[in-house]
């Protein structure tokens, strides 16, 4: 096959409901390759695909379930040669004219390594599309707590003006430059650390992106819809709670600087104090991961090119 512009990259989880909405707004984008990992082992959606779409390449790893981020490190390295891949997750619709500005940019922009655009909420049960935001980019704060920018807000173009200031993307939905990606974890050709099975893997890779130095941008258009539950208060599961804290602690070793001020140091140790406590009384089993991450050996840990000031100017005081 020859080369194309953007290799689109989606994790498929016994989701049928979701790629039979999806992939209709993507199949037909001029010089793209649709590649779909199958997580779950699902016939169905095999044979949906094979009879359907038999242009997209459907794949599955021999080890089965193998995440998100490891998941998309796998399409990447058994994909076909593009200028830029598109990380887009089963549960959005794409906007066109987002996806075709977002490309626009990287193609004009040969300094940028990662690009995204609005994602909007989508109104899976009625099928309807609003203007309610569900994320705006990445922000965190000095004691690196990070969360989706505006979320659940209606976007009446009050975060225009300042559509950048954000640390990083939501791994949802966004482009990367395919050059930069080896310069991610050394020799190693992939985007997200493998360590992650999933949740925080795009703050780690925002991390480690503003850590090198890379550009990051962020457009005004709408780039999708995005059929996720919005709200900081939504109850985590156990299983959710559990991959989240250890994650956000392995991202903490990967990335975080002896050199930091003393201001960012007090502020991270208190959060992670009373983080732990609080899991510790009602999830002792979230806080047990807190040793074992103590205790990880193939930590993937960050080059840190630009001085610990500059980073720390990314995160809201």
């Amino acid at each position: 096959m020859k080369k194309v512009k953007t290799i689109i990259g989606i994790i498929s989880f016994n989701d049928k409901h979701y790629l039979e909405k999806m992939l209709p707004t993507i199949v037909d984008f001029e010089n793209t390759h649709i590649v779909i990992l199958d997580n779950a082992g699902n016939n169905e959606i095999k044979q949906f695909i094979e009879n359907s779409y038999p242009q997209i390449d459907f794949i599955r790893h021999k080890e089965g379930n193998i995440g998100f981020g490891r998941g998309h490190n796998y399409i990447v390295k058994n994909s076909p040669a593009s200028d830029y891949y598109f990380c887009v997750n089963n549960d959005i619709l794409i906007e066109k004219d987002g996806f075709d500005a977002c490309v626009k940019h990287l193609d004009e922009n040969k300094e940028d390594c990662v690009v995204a655009a609005k994602l909007h909420h989508w109104d899976f049960k009625n099928n309807k599309k609003t203007d309610i935001i569900d994320t705006l980019g990445v922000i965190g704060n000095r004691p690196h707590h990070f969360w989706d920018r505006g979320q659940g807000r209606k976007d009446k173009g009050q975060y225009d003006n300042t559509i950048n200031n954000i640390f990083g993307v939501s791994g949802a939905a966004f482009f990367i430059r395919r050059s930069c990606i080896f310069q991610l974890h050394g020799s190693n050709y992939t985007i997200f650390d493998e360590n992650i099975f999933m949740y925080k893997e795009d703050i780690d890779l925002a991390y480690r992106m503003r850590w090198l130095g890379m550009k990051i941008s962020f457009l005004k258009n709408v780039l999708g819809y995005h059929a996720r539950t919005l709200g900081k208060n939504k109850k985590k599961s156990l299983f959710e709670a559990t991959m989240s804290y250890k994650n956000h602690r392995i991202m903490l070793r990967n990335n975080f600087s002896k050199k930091y001020s003393l201001n960012t140091k007090v502020s991270v140790f208190v959060y992670e104090i009373t983080k732990f406590l609080y899991y510790l009384v009602t999830k002792p089993k979230v806080a047990a991961e807190y040793f074992k991450i103590r205790r990880m050996k193939n930590l993937k840990i960050s080059e840190k090119k630009i001085t610990s000031k500059k980073m720390e100017s990314y995160f809201l005081t």
